[in-house]
């Protein structure tokens, strides 16, 4: 088995593949830890895929910070404010160079062989990744490689290109004395931020922006927070993005490869989680009995119905923010129906 790109959903589907006795190729352009652009947040619904693996007590021990309620505003003026209250449990917000890397390395020791710093540069999807460090034969090779996926590209699986002027952007910077233990959330004309604590000494600002409107995320924040420091901002396109095909022949694209959530409801390494468990379990059912046709159709078929359940939410908030200054003037004239968005945080925490 050959898996390109160790983020969650690779590694993840690397691990679940090596505990079942299969030899795993994990290989990935960079090396770990590395950082990643994303909000930090990992969904409650992750628990149940940590609990599969055994990895529940690894989790907990990772270095986080425990998210005990949201805040939305826009442009300054309060949506929404609340607290997480049992049974509903909150995020846990870890730094993305930590959970990638302790997957990895996970992984690793279940038997994965990791190659970082490997590019690939072209995918046969009878079972052929070519790379900068030779050629990787496999039975299935699984692309998880992000929503630019090199493997969806080169397998005839990624949807036609379509322009799309939001670029996100991350940055961390020293958690101010006064910052609370939410996630809070801006919207405002060109785009959105969220803004939280990873740990008691730093706080990551992830935030969308229209680059037909801005290309400073800094001047942005500071509208908000005229103290915010001056920091690196690393950067990331496209946000919106057609799904793509979910296989071709001996090849199955699992997370952002296969489908881009909006970054804004936190859901996107619950999915990547989910879709690898899913395509693994389906993998192994297809070799043993070399099947593969009939397994990935059924692993299609589960991966839209994971989509259609959990996802409503998400699009709903997409819908809203794929122009963010159509939303922030209707909220200038309606008051938002704060019990909405309390029934809408829960489907997201609890899908």
């Amino acid at each position: 088995m050959v898996v390109v790109g160790a983020g969650p959903a690779g590694s993840t589907a690397a691990l679940a593949l090596a505990r079942a006795g299969q030899r795993v190729a994990l290989l990935d352009r960079a090396s770990f830890p590395r950082p990643k652009i994303c909000g930090n947040c990992i969904n409650p619904s992750a628990w149940e895929v940590w609990e599969k693996l055994g990895l529940t007590e690894s989790f907990r021990a990772l270095p986080h910070c425990e998210i005990e309620g949201f805040t939305i505003e826009c442009e300054g003026h309060s949506l929404y404010r609340g607290n997480f209250q049992p049974p509903l449990q909150g995020p846990r917000a870890v730094s993305r160079d930590v959970l990638d890397d302790w997957l990895r390395r996970e992984g690793q020791a279940a038997g994965v062989d990791f190659f970082p710093n490997t590019t690939v540069t072209g995918v046969d999807p009878e079972g052929i990744v070519k790379t900068t460090a030779g050629e990787f034969r496999a039975r299935l090779i699984f692309g998880a490689d992000g929503r630019n996926s090199i493997v969806a590209r080169h397998s005839g699986l990624m949807p036609p290109p379509r322009r799309c002027h939001r670029i996100a952007w991350q940055t961390t910077v020293p958690a101010p004395s006064d910052l609370d233990h939410h996630v809070h959330m801006q919207i405002f004309e060109e785009g959105y931020f969220g803004f939280c604590r990873y740990s008691n000494q730093s706080a990551v600002m992830s935030m969308v922006l229209d680059s037909r409107r801005t290309h400073d995320p800094l001047a942005a924040v500071r509208r908000f927070f005229p103290h915010f420091p001056e920091a690196e901002w690393l950067r990331m396109n496209p946000i919106t993005r057609a799904a793509a095909g979910v296989g071709r022949g001996r090849v199955w694209l699992v997370g952002d490869s296969a489908r881009v959530v909006e970054p804004f409801t936190g859901e996107g390494i619950s999915f990547a989680l989910s879709t690898a468990l899913l395509a693994a379990e389906n993998a192994l059912e297809a070799l043993k009995n070399e099947r593969i046709e009939a397994a990935l159709k059924h692993y299609d078929r589960l991966h839209r119905r994971l989509y259609r359940r959990r996802a409503w939410v998400n699009t709903l908030v997409r819908a809203l923010l794929i122009e963010p200054w159509r939303t922030v003037r209707i909220v200038r004239r309606v008051s938002f129906p704060r019990p909405l968005t309390a029934f809408l945080a829960r489907r997201v925490l609890t899908a």
